[in-house]
């Protein structure tokens, strides 16, 4: 069954996240914290841990839909980096004086993706008992991809009609729908689809391309040196071995 989020639904989640965001920095002032695509979550937590134990700098990290954690900065979250899944969300903080800085970081395929050995076909949405879980459109730049794909191939509207389509909120929860057996298969990024094991088919469509950018007037020196370390060699190698390929600048 499609699972459809309320607007109202959607502003209180974002709301509560960005509160309890707000009195876990009160408690942890000195951290910096970065605000990532979910898309993002396997390989930046690496890339976090490699930066620290380099250069001595704890960041900390929120991961979400891109749209989402867009939202939040324009509201006032106290992230000082921000990293989408496309580059329409950096665009707009961009564009409302929110963030500075913006560039391409790396990019990454759309898969078609379901929990086994042998991998899926790019018509397993044909067969009629078979739900497709994608993240949420409106929100996540994974999910706008994958209904685009469908759309292109006529079975969107036969997904939605048929109540076989399951909207997630993001590319983590799509994955994990499928995997739990909510639905057959899931359009999500490579990076998802190796984190979470199974098989997957590159769907024909273009790579998705992060993009990344400061929060403005956070004086986050920490946020800058990480944003630069995020083009550098050793992060490079982590964004490969994730199923990415880094953008240089």
């Amino acid at each position: 069954m499609k699972r459809i989020i309320p607007e109202h639904a959607r502003i209180w989640a974002g709301l509560l996240m960005l509160l309890i965001f707000y009195l876990m920095t009160s408690e942890c002032a000195h951290a910096e914290v970065f605000a990532a695509a979910a898309s993002l979550q396997p390989v930046m937590e690496k890339i976090s841990l490699e930066f620290e134990k380099e250069k001595g700098i704890r960041m900390d990290a929120v991961f979400a839909a891109s749209g989402q954690l867009a939202k939040q900065i324009e509201m006032g979250a106290p992230y000082d980096l921000f990293l989408s899944a496309n580059e329409k969300w950096a665009r707009y903080l961009e564009e409302k004086g929110k963030l500075e800085k913006v560039k391409p970081v790396a990019e990454c395929p759309l898969v078609l993706w379901h929990d086994s050995e042998k991998a899926p076909s790019l018509d397993i949405a044909k067969d009629g008992k078979i739900r497709i879980a994608i993240a949420d459109p409106e929100l996540a730049p994974y999910g706008a991809l994958a209904k685009q794909y469908l759309e292109q191939t006529g079975e969107y509207e036969k997904l939605d009609r048929d109540e076989r389509l399951i909207i997630a909120g993001d590319v983590l929860k799509a994955g994990l729908a499928a995997k739990s057996g909510g639905a057959g298969a899931a359009y999500i990024p490579l990076s998802i689809a190796q984190r979470l094991g199974g098989s997957w088919i590159k769907v024909p469509m273009p790579p998705q391309r992060l993009f990344g950018g400061i929060v403005k007037d956070r004086d986050a020196l920490a946020a800058l040196v990480f944003y630069d370390y995020l083009f550098s060699p050793p992060a490079a190698e982590l964004f490969r071995e994730a199923g990415f390929e880094p953008v240089q600048d």
